[in-house]
């Protein structure tokens, strides 16, 4: 199966983040057993209706990602929905903005100038 990367654009320690959120080994790329862990994931925080936990990564379980991070749910992931989950997994269980490196902190800045229309 093809990396995550290749599909949504996201960089390596994004793809980390989200596995170490949904409890896989982190290593940066994304198979069936992600796909798999995400699916029960997205079931246990409120997807409707439920998704079938099959480890193929359709359109339906990308529209229940995109609900859960804020983004357009029309299960074509993109650079708005790659965004969101990068800001998502910034996050606390409370909603609050975590930063732990630099580039954390530059992304959030980015994503500032980018909400302002300054960049």
């Amino acid at each position: 199966m093809a990396e995550i990367k290749s599909i949504f654009d996201l960089d390596v320690e994004t793809i980390k983040k989200l596995q170490d959120k949904i409890g896989v080994k982190a290593d940066g790329m994304i198979g069936p057993k992600t796909v798999t862990a995400l699916q029960a994931f997205l079931n246990q925080n409120g997807a409707e209706p439920k998704l079938g936990v099959d480890g193929k990564l359709g359109p339906k379980t990308i529209k229940a990602l995109q609900e859960y991070i804020g983004a357009e749910a029309d299960g074509s992931f993109g650079e708005e929905s790659a965004s969101k989950l990068t800001f998502k997994l910034m996050e606390n269980e409370e909603g609050e903005k975590i930063v732990s490196t630099e580039s954390d902190l530059e992304n959030i800045f980015a994503q500032q100038f980018k909400d302002a229309g300054l960049a």
